[in-house]
């Protein structure tokens, strides 16, 4: 799945990511993540919704919001939240098709160079992302989720170029 590389005469590694490779996902993130909120939006609209897990999702990105923000636990988290998105949204194909253990990479890759600061920012686009979802507003959910895909984007463009594999 491109997670592992083999190097002749020195073994496995877990590989990284080149800033291309990087922005790639993201674009493609970026319309899995539309699709994704919108059809979780619509399963709320339409009352066809199971909304206890994403509620419960919510009230995680609210307490990190009181608590602060640790990496490892951070990550689990908003791991659960997009799982939670996923599952409201009810299509049955969407976790097969999500490059899940390249965004995995990612996360790992880049978390330690985003500040304190940029965490809270990504906590309340998920914030948001995830109101909108719960009031049933594909409109405001998929803006929401682009707004949070742009400034992603924005976010990984300026990292410093030791964030990536070279390449």
């Amino acid at each position: 799945e491109g997670v592992v590389e083999l190097t002749r005469h020195r073994g496995a590694y877990i590989r990284s990511l080149t800033r291309t490779e990087t922005l790639d996902l993201l674009e493609i993130l970026d319309m899995f993540t539309d699709l994704i909120a919108r059809r979780a939006a619509a399963s709320v609209a339409a009352g066809e919704a199971n909304t206890p897990s994403q509620h419960e999702a919510l009230g995680w990105l609210e307490r990190f919001q009181k608590l602060g923000m640790e990496s490892e636990a951070f990550l689990d988290h908003r791991r659960h939240f997009y799982d939670a998105l996923i599952a409201l949204g009810g299509n049955s194909q969407l976790h097969s098709v999500m490059p899940m253990m390249r965004i995995h990479l990612v996360r790992l890759q880049v978390q330690p160079y985003f500040s304190s600061e940029e965490r809270q920012d990504r906590l309340d686009e998920y914030l948001a992302i995830s109101k909108a979802v719960l009031n049933g507003d594909g409109t405001a959910a998929r803006k929401a989720m682009r707004h949070h895909m742009k400034r992603m984007n924005q976010r990984i463009s300026r990292l410093p170029m030791e964030a990536f594999a070279h390449g």
